[in-house]
């Protein structure tokens, strides 16, 4: 049987069928532009931007169409904001993960268990805010609109920020005991960054 998706296009499988492989085409194509590290936030925001485009029937994304659309990104005017915001978001992961590896390393210290629990949720805090950020239109536009607009999201909408949080807490999940998941977990977090995005902005 053949089915229609919301793009017009006729698949054997169904448009959510179709939609879980772009998830993961996309997912395999982010990890790989985001390789470099500084190129994360870029790489992520263009993935979700191909994703939300998907599933309202814009188009339909894969690699190639990716990585044109993130080296046009990246060669244009902003490039240098997107490499800057990576910069800054590589710089200050490595303090936060570096702090609560050598706490970690410390806990016969008093207060060493508070602590490290404190920047665990704070580490995945950030992780959910920034996932908020690259899934709005905004991040192809500018990172200090997006990060205002994720921040005033993760408050006024707590149900989403949790939702991201045991996203985030899944995929750590699944790459600790997995490590090979590496390569396809940015898919998910990219479907799930867009999905609360999109619950958020529905009526």
């Amino acid at each position: 049987m053949t089915v229609t998706d919301a793009g017009g296009q006729r698949g054997p499988f169904g448009a959510g069928f179709e939609l879980f492989a772009d998830m993961l085409g996309i997912g395999v194509a982010t990890t790989l532009a985001s390789l470099p590290v500084i190129t994360v936030p870029a790489a992520v925001s263009t993935g979700c931007g191909q994703l939300r485009a998907r599933s309202e029937g814009r188009r339909t994304p894969d690699g190639d169409g990716y990585f044109r659309t993130l080296t046009r990104r990246l060669g244009s005017a902003r490039g240098p904001a997107d490499l800057l915001a990576g910069l800054v978001m590589t710089l200050l992961g490595g303090v936060l993960i570096i702090d609560l590896l050598l706490i970690r390393g410390t806990q016969g210290i008093p207060g060493s268990g508070i602590v490290t629990v404190t920047l665990t949720l704070l580490v995945a805090t950030l992780a959910a805010v920034c996932l908020r950020a690259v899934a709005l239109p905004e991040s192809e536009r500018g990172w200090l609109a997006a990060l205002r607009s994720s921040a005033r999201a993760s408050v006024l909408d707590p149900l989403g920020s949790v939702l991201l949080l045991a996203a985030v807490a899944v995929a750590a999940l699944c790459v600790w005991m997995m490590p090979v998941l590496v390569v396809l977990i940015l898919g998910p977090l990219i479907l799930a960054a867009t999905a609360v995005q999109a619950r958020a902005s529905s009526p």
